[in-house]
């Protein structure tokens, strides 16, 4: 049996809805996020290794220490390996760790929120960076990735939105086709 052409020009109406939906959720996950340097394996591991002579030595004093540390978390937080991030923010959390004066709070915020950018927690990373952003009003780089976490943050929502009408325009469009196809049979 030929199908009807009034069932065509719904399905037809249909698939062009989808494939609309489909282009417009690929685009928004397809955007790019701030440029950010990337660390390979190596260089987190040769900054682990720092990291620990520096702290099991009994001669490093507390600029030294400071500036492992930091290093450590600024090559974990630009890593996209699988836990470098959490591992990054717990090395840069204040409560965690008495810091000196050798890092400014203004960069543990900032390399924070990077570290939870990368992790795709852009709540938190628009929070570090507005924090980094009391610390020095002038900082380019937090107040970039303020706005590309805002921006990712804002994308998500439009994102769910549109899957909720994408769905409910193909569940209508089903629907509809159905009913039409089912009046005719009667």
């Amino acid at each position: 049996p030929r199908a009807r052409p009034h069932a065509m020009d719904n399905w037809t109406k249909i698939q062009a809805n989808i494939t609309k939906g489909v282009k417009e959720i690929t685009d928004l996950f397809t955007s790019t996020g701030p440029d950010l340097p990337e660390t390979d394996m190596e260089m987190c591991l040769e900054a682990d290794r720092a990291y620990a002579e520096v702290a099991a030595s009994s001669s490093s004093d507390r600029a030294a220490q400071d500036t492992a540390r930091f290093r450590l978390a600024w090559a974990l937080a630009h890593s996209k390996a699988a836990g470098h991030a959490t591992r990054a923010i717990e090395l840069l959390r204040d409560r965690t760790y008495e810091w000196g004066d050798a890092v400014l709070p203004r960069d543990r915020r900032y390399i924070t929120a990077v570290a939870h950018f990368n992790e795709g927690d852009y709540l938190s990373a628009k929070e570090a960076a507005t924090d980094a952003l009391r610390h020095d009003r002038e900082c380019r780089q937090a107040e970039a990735l303020k706005t590309a976490a805002e921006e990712k943050i804002a994308r998500d929502g439009v994102i769910g939105v549109g899957a909720v009408s994408v769905g409910a325009a193909v569940i209508g469009g089903l629907i509809g086709a159905l009913a039409s196809s089912s009046s005719r049979r009667r």
